[in-house]
C-alpha cells in the first residue's frame, strides 16, 4: 500500500485503536502504550501488504494480536492461561490463522451481495445440500434456470473475492439524526421521527442522501449486510422517504440539516435583522394602539394584555404570507405517505457547534386543531417561553373540545369528567385557586373577527420578503444535493412570517413584551376559536 493511503488509514483508526486499548488495560498509561503498539503494528503491515480483503476485521485481529502479546509479557503467564476471557496462544502462524478466516468471511460477505434468490440457492444447494431438481422444485424454477443461476453464482464469486470491499464512513463513524421532524400532516404511523427510529436506519437515509446509491453500496458504505439493508430501504421507498431512480439506485427524500458555525451565524444574523424590521416597521403599532384589540370581545386571562400579545404577535405573522412569493406549491414537494399523511420529512444532524447566541430560536407551529362536530379551532405554537415539549403529538384536539364545554358551563366537576379536568389542569389550559378555576388561554368567538382587527402589512413588505427569501435560500441550499433544491425553495417562501422567535425575543429585549407568571407559562401563545 501507497504511504499516502497507509496514512490515511492510520489517522481513521487512531481513535478507535485508543477506544480498545482503554477498554481492555482501563489505564490511560496502559492504553497509550497499548495504542502505539498496535498503530505500528498496524502501519507496518499496511506498507507491506497491497489488498485486503476486509481491512476492518484485518485490523481488529492486528489489535487483538498485538494484546494478547502485550498481556503475556506484562502479566508473565504459560500458554494456554486465560486472563480476563482472553486465551493467550504464542502461535507463529497467526498470520495465516487471520488470512484464513478472512477469507471464510469475505465468502460469507459476498453471499450477502448476491441477489434473494440466488441467496436461497445458495442455501439449499451449498448449506442443505438439495439436488438441483430439488431446489427447482422448493422455489418453483425450471431445473435449467436454477442451474443457470449456480453458473452465475460460482462466476460471481470467483469475480467478486478479486475485489477489495473496504467499510465506508459510516461504518467507522456512524451519525445520528437529531430534531427529526415533518411540514404537513403526519399519517396513522405517525412522522419521520416514527419511521427513523433506528440508527441503521438514520445512517441507510444518509447514506443515499447526497449521492444516489445502490442497495450493495449503501450496506458497503455501512459496513453490515445488504440482507438488512434491504428490507429497511423497501420501507423507506414503500413510504416515500428514499426513491428508486436509474441503475437500480437510491436517493433519500429527507431533508437533511448539516449544522455549522458558520451557517448558523450568517442565518442568525440574517433573521435577527429582519426581525427587528418587522418590529420597527409593523408591530410597534401593537402597543401603540391597543385599544384596537379592548374594542373586541377577546378573552385574556385577568385582562392580561401582556398574555393577549404572546399569543396575537406570533397568530398575526401569517399576514405576511404574501401570495405573490409562493411560486411553487406544497402538493409540488410534499409525498402522500401510504399511511395516509402527507408532509415533507426533515432531520438534523446530531453535531454540536459553538454558537455565540445561545439562545433557543426553535418553534414548532403553526398548530391548528379542529373537529367536524363542534364550530371550534384551537392554534398554538411551541416555544422555549411555553414550557411545553416541540412536539405536535401532545397538542390535541379533546383539550380544546374539554375547554369548549367548560366555557360553555357544560364540563361538570364529577367522576365522569375528573380525567378531563385533570388533564386541562395539567397542561396549563384551566387554572385553580382559592376563587375556583380559571381559563387560562385566550379565546374569542371568530377567527374572522381576530383577522379583522390585524392590521394589514404595507406593500413594501412584499419587495422585504422577496429579498429575505432570496437570501436565507441561497445560504441553505449550500453543501445540499440537487434533487431538493426544489424542496428547500419552497421552504424559503414566505420566510419571513416564520420569524415568529425572533420577533418575540426583540419585542422582550425592548421591554415592550414580559416573561409571563408560573401560573400562565404552559398555555402561552394559544388560542381558542369557538365558533367559525
Amino acid at each position: 500500500m501507497k504511504k499516502q493511503d497507509a496514512d490515511r488509514v492510520i489517522k481513521e483508526y487512531i481513535k478507535p485503536m485508543y477506544g480498545f486499548a482503554m477498554n481492555k488495560t482501563r489505564n490511560i498509561n496502559d492504553a497509550e502504550e497499548l495504542a502505539s503498539m498496535i498503530i505500528i503494528q498496524i502501519y507496518d503491515v499496511l506498507i507491506k501488504k497491497d489488498n485486503f480483503i476486509d481491512l476492518n476485521s484485518y485490523v481488529f485481529r492486528i489489535a487483538h494480536n498485538v494484546w494478547t502479546k502485550y498481556l503475556s509479557e506484562k502479566t508473565r503467564v504459560i500458554n494456554n492461561v486465560f486472563i480476563d476471557d482472553v486465551n493467550i496462544i504464542e502461535n507463529k502462524n497467526i498470520e495465516n490463522d487471520i488470512v484464513k478466516k478472512e477469507i471464510i468471511g469475505k465468502l460469507r460477505l459476498e453471499i450477502a451481495f448476491l441477489s434473494s434468490q440466488q441467496r436461497k440457492i445458495v442455501l439449499l444447494h451449498y448449506y442443505k445440500g438439495l439436488k438441483i431438481r430439488e431446489i427447482a422444485k422448493e422455489l418453483d424454477l425450471s431445473e435449467g434456470t436454477v442451474k443457470w443461476h449456480i453458473y452465475e453464482i460460482k462466476k460471481e464469486m470467483k469475480n467478486s473475492m478479486e475485489v477489495l470491499r473496504t467499510i465506508g464512513n459510516l461504518g467507522i463513524n456512524p451519525i445520528n439524526f437529531s430534531n427529526i421532524g415533518h411540514l404537513g400532516n403526519p399519517g396513522s404511523r405517525g412522522d419521520t421521527k416514527d419511521f427513523l427510529k433506528k440508527r441503521i436506519t438514520q445512517n441507510i437515509s444518509y447514506a443515499a442522501y447526497h449521492k444516489s446509491l445502490t442497495i450493495n453500496e449503501i450496506a458497503e458504505e455501512l459496513g453490515i449486510s445488504p440482507i438488512f439493508v434491504e428490507d429497511e430501504v423497501n420501507e423507506l421507498e414503500e413510504y416515500g422517504f428514499m426513491n428508486k431512480v436509474k441503475g437500480e439506485k437510491y436517493e433519500t427524500n429527507i431533508l437533511i440539516e448539516e449544522p455549522s458555525e458558520e451557517k448558523y451565524e450568517e442565518l442568525n444574523s440574517l433573521y435577527k435583522k429582519y426581525a427587528n424590521i418587522l418590529v420597527e416597521k409593523y408591530f410597534l403599532q401593537f402597543f401603540e394602539n391597543r385599544e384596537i384589540f379592548k374594542k373586541v370581545n377577546i378573552y385574556s386571562p385577568d385582562n392580561d394584555f401582556n398574555f393577549l400579545m404572546w399569543s396575537i404577535i406570533p397568530y398575526s405573522m401569517q399576514k405576511f404570507i404574501f401570495a405573490e412569493l409562493q411560486k411553487i406549491t406544497f402538493d409540488e414537494v410534499s409525498v402522500i405517505r401510504k399511511d395516509g399523511g402527507n408532509y415533507i420529512s426533515t432531520a438534523t444532524l446530531d453535531k454540536k457547534i459553538n454558537k455565540i447566541d445561545k439562545f433557543n430560536y426553535n418553534c414548532c407551529g403553526d398548530m391548528y386543531r379542529s373537529n367536524s362536530e363542534l364550530p371550534i379551532l384551537g392554534w398554538q405554537i411551541n416555544t422555549v417561553w411555553s414550557k411545553r415539549d416541540f412536539d405536535w403529538r401532545d397538542n390535541i384536539m379533546s383539550d380544546y373540545i374539554g375547554l369548549y364545554h367548560f366555557i360553555n358551563g357544560k364540563l361538570e366537576e364529577n367522576d365522569v369528567n375528573i380525567d378531563i379536568y385533570r388533564r386541562l389542569i395539567d397542561k396549563g389550559y384551566l387554572f385553580k385557586n382559592e376563587s375556583g378555576y380559571k381559563v387560562n388561554v385566550v379565546y374569542l368567538k371568530s377567527k374572522n373577527i381576530l383577522n379583522e382587527i390585524i392590521p394589514v402589512p404595507s406593500d413594501d413588505f412584499i419587495k422585504i420578503g422577496q429579498k429575505f427569501d432570496k437570501e436565507v435560500y441561497e445560504i441553505e441550499k449550500i453543501g445540499q444535493p440537487i434533487h431538493m433544491y426544489k424542496t428547500i425553495k419552497y421552504i424559503c417562501q414566505n420566510n419571513i412570517a416564520k420569524l415568529k422567535t425572533y420577533v418575540l425575543k426583540n419585542l422582550l429585549d425592548r421591554g415592550l413584551l414580559k416573561e409571563v407568571n408560573f401560573d400562565k407559562e404552559k398555555s402561552i401563545s394559544t388560542i381558542l376559536f369557538l365558533g367559525e
